[in-house]
């Protein structure tokens, strides 16, 4: 047991370092945000890469491996929990740094992007898989669709924090809509997950399981805007002598992360709405000051964590190179057409806004990565097209920071030049 101990402690170590280094060099050397360098870190040193050689003793590379990439005994993953906890600490801290006001503003705007970037993605991950392996039946068909409709809202959160976007009105309305697009996401995975076993599904309880969660994150959010001034007074006060109100508040945060799974949603949403919470209070720069240290420590791990479930042995199937790249074309382009489209006209926001909003709702993620696994098995899907989803995963969370960074470039340009269009100038910052 003390083996595994000291184990667990070098393997939790070395990742972190590794982790920090490959995004210092992303950003100082690529100049690219930090969290595309610590997801190739993790990648390089999985089990399937490095990792097999300095973390672990040879163990069986395939899909059961893929949650315990260091061979550790016992009825869970540390490191997977590790991971979710930085994740969850990662989207508190985001929340907290949220200009309220402005996410409740682009609300309207968030939730008709969320909608385009569930569609079209669903459409286009629909008839490829239909047209390449019409073997599968529908119940692959519509996995594949699910899985091209997901938003890592994490990732996203991170992209923005490190270009320090996220009180824009594009940062919030991609926010907005990371989020509803998570409890759309909800309801086309219990109805796919259904539809897979049972042959079957029930629209309506499928929508039931969509409004219960989007009421209680919704009436999370309204208790943090209307009562912020009893959550200061009687949750933080008592805790302000002795320094430690803002983690009371992250505490209050892994509650609230906790709760809302039990109506079927992400524990990152619930971490998220809690942020906002605090946002409102008058703690909020005192959260952010002493909250970002420990934000900066822990997501690292997260990202390189995400890198390491990766296998790329599994895009060397027969067929599922050909098949991953449509996919990852309609995943691309299915979330930047779909999300730039209502955010543009109804947003009113500017063509280079438009494209910032569409690009940042490309990554996938964990998010994919979880629906592929859960189509995996169930059953509604092979390995081969299981290889397919983790590298649309993969790829589309490793080019969004590359191809969001020349809109956040020229928008800065935009702003810097003289305009004589009032109206023009306020549409692009």
């Amino acid at each position: 047991m003390e083996a595994v101990y000291f184990k667990f402690i070098l393997s939790l170590g070395l990742v972190l370092i590794f982790a920090r280094i490959c995004g210092e060099l992303s950003e100082r050397y690529f100049k690219q945000p930090a969290v595309l360098g610590e997801l190739v870190a993790g990648i390089i040193i999985s089990p399937f890469l490095l990792g097999g050689l300095i973390f672990c003793d040879p163990i069986i590379l395939n899909f059961a491996t893929v949650h315990n990439p260091f061979g550790l005994q016992g009825d869970f993953d540390i490191m997977y929990i590790i991971a979710n906890i930085a994740v969850i600490i990662l989207l508190f801290q985001a929340g907290v740094e949220t200009d309220i006001r402005s996410f409740i503003k682009q609300a309207p705007t968030g939730l008709a992007v969320a909608f385009g970037g569930v569609i079209l993605p669903f459409i286009g991950g629909y008839f490829v898989t239909k047209a390449l392996c019409p073997d599968v039946g529908i119940g692959g068909w519509l996995f594949m669709g699910a899985v091209l409709t997901a938003t890592s809202i994490g990732v996203t959160v991170r992209i923005l924090m490190d270009m320090g976007r996220l009180n824009t009105r594009e940062g919030s309305t991609i926010l907005v809509g990371a989020v509803v697009d998570d409890i759309i996401g909800l309801i086309i995975l219990s109805i796919v997950i259904e539809l897979a076993q049972t042959g079957e599904f029930e629209i309506l309880e499928a929508v039931k399981i969509g409004a219960i969660g989007f009421a209680v994150w919704f009436g999370l959010l309204m208790i943090g805007v209307k009562l912020h001034k009893y959550i200061s007074r009687y949750l933080l006060n008592p805790f302000k002598r002795s320094g430690t109100a803002p983690i009371v508040a992250l505490i209050f945060g892994f509650i609230v992360a906790y709760l809302v799974t039990l109506v079927g949603l992400h524990p990152v949403v619930g971490a998220y709405v809690a942020g906002l919470m605090f946002s409102a209070c008058q703690e909020k720069e005192e959260i952010v000051e002493k909250g970002r240290p420990i934000m900066l420590f822990a997501a690292p791990f997260f990202f390189a964590y995400l890198g390491m479930m990766v296998n790329l042995r599994l895009f060397g199937a027969p067929g599922v190179a050909v098949l991953a790249v449509l996919l990852i074309v309609a995943a691309i382009a299915g979330k930047v057409i779909g999300c730039y489209i209502p955010a543009r006209f109804p947003g009113k926001l500017s063509h280079n806004a438009g494209m910032i909003v569409g690009v940042g709702m490309v990554p996938r993620a964990e998010v994919g990565l979880i629906v592929a696994a859960a189509g995996y098995i169930a059953g509604a899907i092979s390995l081969g097209l299981y290889g397919a989803a983790v590298a649309v995963s993969v790829i589309t969370t490793l080019v969004t920071p590359a191809m969001l960074k020349p809109f956040f470039k020229r928008q800065l340009v935009q702003v810097s030049q003289p305009v004589s269009d009032n109206s023009e100038s306020s549409d692009s910052t």
